[in-house]
């Protein structure tokens, strides 16, 4: 029983870390962020960082800081995203037959029938599962002013468009099939999470010459972090049951993690050029510090041992513990563009407002003195940085595992670390291409856009989970702004549709947290992990993991609507 309860425990330590993954506050286009940041961005398909003339260009582009009029930006974008996933097999992975048995000692799935529960349901295939969280709402505020005819500063909080939250299943772990409840096939990836990421930044720009502007912003990131999903003990099969007692539900543990990362430094610097009177070219960098880099991130992780038990005797009772200073790192990838736009002007460019001008509120901007634009973006994320999610635990750590009946017992369990789960996600090139139209120039202007996303290596589909689902995607774009006086409004809508991924099981390689199974364990390593040769180069995992569990059908899209207004000065 010990024996149980330690695999149980380590198992719960380690979907802890699972849910780091989904903490990826730093990944853009091909991580947990959509193309097209901000509204008017947003309308283009992310087709901006040449062309961003207002107070975006602090996130975007800071060089242009230097030519932007001084102005307020307020953005809110809500992201819907309609993700599902059809596991490969059925809930008795090794063929159960009808009338065959689960190991445990009792769990809510079933009728109890002397400590064993038949699986009447263990034949059936896993259910095709769905995300059924809230939208996800990315508020931005930024301002930006005018310190000298040539230097410019911007100043807020820049959130980007992406996944945050998501629920898979009823928030008791279970689903609903045919008026049945059964445990959601999903478990042991993710179950639940909740996002917010945000980050505090502060640039400048500076034009030395008319043709050059350059730029840096220094960014503050923060994560508060919620995740919850569940790992297994292990318990060994009884004779005559099905040998699928490694994802027997009367052993299954809840983890819910809460992580907050306080500060997660990075930086972006551009170099914009202006070449031509209707061109110019726009080059920049963004790196960033790695999670618990500089400093920890750092929260609780929070057990429910026998989360689907009876209470009954042989059976295990819902227990809760908690552990505290839970520690997490994970990489963080850097992204690197060079965007070109061209422009029909009607105006010479004029980097200030005369008096009269300003005087009568007209703002010298894109949307006055052009007729059309059209921008070209290629962006370069280095995801492979990111391998694997480690979660570490302070020594001694225990948790509380709980029998019921007569003879029933708590036991105090020590957790081990640290734990890895694999990501494995590869590095990914988009291309955006976007146009404004100023239909009346000064008052209206239409915008539209394409965006498409492409993984470089196939290979990120050996450890696909359900927190991100990669894979191509492409992305439909269009909107529009209306002037009035020194008021802009933009609204802004955006579809993408994602790959369908298939993986098969042999391609499949992320496995259960399991302690008392011991598939894919390094001979050379045992149970040591060394943070130099992560899961994804190796395909090694240290003792406490079972069998695969990501084989199956991916598949996904999103839906963004973006307002925006700025007032300028």
């Amino acid at each position: 029983m010990r024996k149980t309860a330690l695999a149980t425990l380590v198992l719960s330590l380690s979907l802890g870390a699972h849910a780091l993954g989904d903490l990826h506050p730093t990944a853009h286009a091909g991580g947990f962020e959509v193309s097209g940041v901000g509204t008017r961005g947003m309308g283009r398909g992310g087709a901006f960082a040449a062309r961003v003339d207002d107070s975006l260009a602090l996130a975007l582009n800071p060089a242009m800081l230097a030519d932007a009029d001084a102005q307020i930006l307020l953005n809110a974008s809500l992201t819907v995203w309609d993700a599902c996933v059809t596991r490969s097999g059925n809930y008795a992975p090794d063929g159960a037959l009808p009338g065959d048995t689960y190991a445990g000692g009792g769990s809510i799935f079933g009728p109890d029938d002397g400590n064993l529960n038949p699986s009447t349901w263990a034949d059936q295939a896993f259910p095709r599962v769905c995300n059924g969280g809230a939208p996800q709402i990315a508020p931005q505020i930024m301002a930006n002013v005018r310190l000298t005819d040539e230097l410019g500063m911007g100043f807020g909080i820049v959130a980007p468009n992406g996944t945050g939250t998501a629920r898979w299943g009823n928030s008791d772990g279970t689903v609903m099939v045919n008026g049945q409840r059964l445990p959601t096939p999903v478990r042991y990836m993710v179950t639940e999470q909740d996002l917010l990421l945000f980050f505090p930044s502060v640039g400048i720009g500076y034009r030395p010459f008319d043709w050059l502007r350059i730029g840096l912003t220094l960014q503050w990131g923060i994560g508060i972090i919620n995740f919850t999903n569940y790992t297994n003990s292990g318990t060994a099969a009884q004779p005559g049951a099905a040998s699928a007692g490694f994802e027997d539900p009367s052993a299954d543990i809840r983890t819910r993690l809460s992580v907050i990362d306080p500060f997660v430094p990075a930086g972006i610097f551009s170099v914009h050029l202006i070449p031509h009177e209707n061109f110019e070219i726009m080059v920049s960098g963004r790196i960033s510090d790695s999670i618990g880099g500089v400093a920890d991130a750092q929260g609780h992780l929070e057990l429910q041992t026998g989360t689907f038990g009876t209470g009954a005797d042989g059976s295990y009772v819902p227990t809760v513990s908690r552990i505290e200073n839970v520690r997490l790192s994970a990489g963080q990838p850097f992204q690197f563009t060079l965007a070109m736009r061209y422009a029909d002007r009607i105006r010479s460019r004029s980097y200030h407002r005369t008096v009269e001008e300003a005087l009568a509120g007209q703002v010298d901007d894109a949307m006055r003195n052009e007729n059309f634009d059209i921008e070209l973006d290629v962006v370069f994320e280095q995801l492979s940085q990111v391998t694997d999610f480690v979660v570490n635990m302070p020594a001694g750590s225990m948790g509380q595992l709980t029998t019921g009946g007569p003879g029933g017992s708590t036991m105090g369990v020590p957790i081990p670390a640290p734990l890895p789960i694999p990501h494995g996600w590869s590095d990914v090139l988009t291309l955006r291409l976007g146009s404004d139209v100023n239909a009346i120039p000064g008052t209206l202007a239409v915008r539209a856009g394409v965006s498409f996303e492409l993984p470089l290596d196939n290979r990120y589909r050996n450890y696909i989970q359900n927190d991100f689902i990669s894979g191509w995607r492409l992305g439909l774009h269009a909107g529009g702004t209306v002037r009035i006086e020194r008021f802009d409004i933009s609204l802004a809508y955006g579809f993408f549709l994602g790959e369908t991924v298939n993986v098969t099981p042999a391609d499949a390689r992320f496995r259960q947290i399991n302690a008392l199974q011991m598939e894919g364990v390094c001979p050379a390593t045992g149970a040591t992990y060394n943070a130099a040769s992560p899961v994804t180069a190796t395909n090694c995992y240290p003792g406490g993991f079972g069998g695969v569990v990501n084989a199956g059908r991916y598949e996904q899209m999103h839906h963004i609507v973006s307002l925006g207004a700025s007032y300028h000065f």
